[in-house]
């Protein structure tokens, strides 16, 4: 006789599970992707143009329309506000963003609603009334006040004159005057086009990113280095052998990773004013301290990764090795560290991305001088602070891709998921 199990038995459906599963993980991959997503789109990639001093002044909409005099012929950038749909010129309204060229000597508002305040820009584009050369300096005038700085870069186009066209650092400005240098052969040129560079051009010609790029790429890798050096040998000793006191070993080893990053710096700073006096002279607020500072936080998790890559790899493997005739030095070497090539890789990558975003300890033990201890995150820092926020957005691009090249080379060449 069949026993055909209980009468209505049914087992029941994965579907609702896994699609739980899917749900939670899929929403923190979601705002991951939107994070990058809204950095990329963010950021206006064209070149934009010149543009003077704002001519809508502040008030309220009458019904009539708020009307600003313009000059016939000229082009204007009009951004519309949250209380305006556009503006009306020769009796053609414009809509959106962008620029228009005057047909007329005035144009009017398009209000949404009477009485709201205006929140719309109308600028005009700046012209050349003037270009000089002088001993390869070129000095252009502006019939309006321009608004660039020196240091910043502005594209020279369309130029009828060879030697002229490209990006241009700023050497000099006064309000109506721009100057920069030409390239050796450059001539005297009777007309040419400016604008603006989008961000990343900026950024990537900018001297001070370049040098907080550098410095970037050369201390995560000595940091990497270093934490390599420190993680292996701990994490064996802790994989391996037990010993009285290896819980607080443990504890220690995980509180740079609990400590706000704040903290480390500060407790650095501290630690180093017990240092010889030459010692801290050679450290604190110079390029060794951002090294240090790094290699605090970032060793860590290499420790951790690589403890748990040995943890990984059986102990029989090493025990064989020593009954035929290795010693522990040469089984490690032999034995051990050829199978944990994946987790060395992975360590080392997990301390190099670390290092990268580490800016808590770098601002207070190493400081955010330009050219001197500027590193990638506390370039963002500084864009930030002197209100430059496309700045600040380009240099966390440029160190989005850094990980994503970094990350991708790793899984490329075997790293192990191994992140515990």
């Amino acid at each position: 006789m069949i026993d055909s199990g209980p009468v209505g038995f049914r087992v029941a459906s994965d579907k609702p599970f896994l699609i739980g599963l899917g749900v939670l993980g899929g929403s923190y991959l979601l705002i991951i992707v939107a994070m990058v997503l809204a950095d990329l789109v963010f950021l206006n990639y064209a070149d934009q143009p010149l543009l003077g001093n704002e001519m809508v002044k502040q008030g309220r909409h009458v019904d009539s329309g708020v009307t600003v005099v313009t000059e016939k012929g000229r082009r204007y950038f009009f951004r519309a506000g949250k209380n305006e749909t556009g503006l009306r010129s020769s009796g053609v309204a414009i809509f959106g963003t962008g620029l228009f060229t005057a047909t007329d000597g005035e144009v009017t508002l398009l209000a949404v609603e009477p009485g709201r305040p205006v929140t719309a820009s109308l600028r005009p584009e700046v012209r050349l009334s003037g270009i000089a050369v002088t001993n390869n300096v070129a000095t252009l005038t502006t019939d309006e006040p321009h608004g660039l700085l020196w240091g910043e870069f502005i594209r020279v186009s369309d130029a009828d004159a060879a030697g002229w066209d490209g990006v241009r650092e700023i050497a000099d400005t006064t309000l109506h005057q721009i100057s920069f240098a030409l390239d050796s052969d450059g001539a005297q040129a009777g007309s040419l086009g400016l604008s603006k560079p989008n961000p990343l051009v900026q950024a990537l010609r900018s001297r001070d990113i370049r040098f907080s790029i550098k410095l970037s790429l050369i201390s995560c890798t000595l940091t990497t280095l270093f934490s390599l050096w420190v993680a292996v040998p701990i994490g064996y000793v802790m994989s391996r052998f037990q010993f009285r006191g290896k819980a607080v070993i443990d504890t220690l080893l995980d509180i740079p990773i609990v400590l706000p990053p704040l903290v480390v710096g500060l407790s650095l700073l501290i630690l180093f004013r017990y240092m010889p006096e030459w010692l801290s002279d050679f450290v604190v607020y110079k390029w060794p301290a951002v090294v240090l500072a790094q290699f605090m936080v970032a060793c860590a998790f290499a420790v951790r990764t690589m403890r748990v890559t040995f943890d990984q790899i059986p102990q029989r493997f090493e025990q064989v090795a020593l009954t035929l005739g290795c010693n522990r030095r040469q089984a490690f070497w032999r034995v051990i560290m050829p199978q944990a090539k994946g987790g060395l890789l992975a360590a080392g990558t997990l301390a190099w991305a670390r290092a990268l975003g580490e800016f808590g300890p770098i601002l207070v033990f190493a400081g955010a001088t330009r050219q001197k201890t500027e590193v990638l995150p506390t370039s963002a820092f500084l864009e930030l602070q002197a209100g430059r926020t496309e700045g600040m957005l380009a240099v966390s691009l440029i160190m989005i891709a850094a990980a994503a090249v970094v990350f991708i080379m790793a899984r490329t060449l075997g790293m192990k998921r191994i992140f515990a």
